[in-house]
């Protein structure tokens, strides 16, 4: 059963990067604490990514690594470690590993489609903390991905309407006025959606 456990998490996080990452995302997978009998990912999340077809999960279900196994990754695996947190079911978590990106100023593409995936959430301070660290990526980056993305920007554009009318419309009542964080973000993905 063990085995099996072990296959199955180093499955699910390899479809969720890119090839290139595939050691290091094998050296990430070695330190994730285990869970028996129990799922340790739920949903899947289909997304083109410079010609790669991804798979992430919609959620994580594990105990955060310990800091002292952090300090033992390089900065790549670092950050391939900060974005499968960023799947977590818990917000919290979400935010922390969001932040860790930021201050570490990450930067590889695969990065960028992490993030993208959490501002279709519902967390009005995540969207707070992403919003910004859109813009270290290349216009031309952005333009590729939301020409090969169009339907899943798509469908983060209509979450975060959605979650704007359950949790955001009593302080944000006018739909698409800018002082709400998430149809900011909208607006700077319809911008690269268009020119592609």
């Amino acid at each position: 059963m063990l085995n099996l456990c072990l296959h199955n998490k180093k499955s699910i996080w390899i479809q969720a990067f890119p090839k290139a990452c595939t050691k290091d995302v094998e050296a990430v997978i070695r330190l994730l604490p285990r869970r028996y009998f129990k799922p340790v990912t739920w949903g899947e999340i289909d997304v083109t990514f410079f010609g790669e077809q991804l798979i992430l999960p919609s959620r994580l279900y594990l105990d955060e690594v310990t800091e002292a196994k952090i300090q033992t990754l390089s900065e790549t695996q670092r950050w391939l470690l900060y974005c499968m947190y960023t799947r977590h079911h818990d917000g919290f978590i979400r935010e922390k590993y969001v932040q860790r990106l930021r201050q570490e100023q990450a930067n590889p593409g695969w990065v960028l489609l992490y993030l993208i995936e959490l501002t279709g959430e519902y967390v009005r301070e995540i969207l707070e903390r992403i919003e910004p660290m859109l813009h270290m990526w290349s216009e031309e980056q952005l333009r590729t991905f939301a020409e090969a993305n169009d339907r899943y920007l798509q469908r983060v554009e209509r979450r975060i309407i959605s979650y704007w009318d359950l949790h955001q419309r009593v302080i944000y009542p006018v739909l698409w006025d800018s002082t709400y964080v998430g149809f900011r973000i909208t607006q700077f993905y319809r911008t690269y959606r268009a020119r592609s």
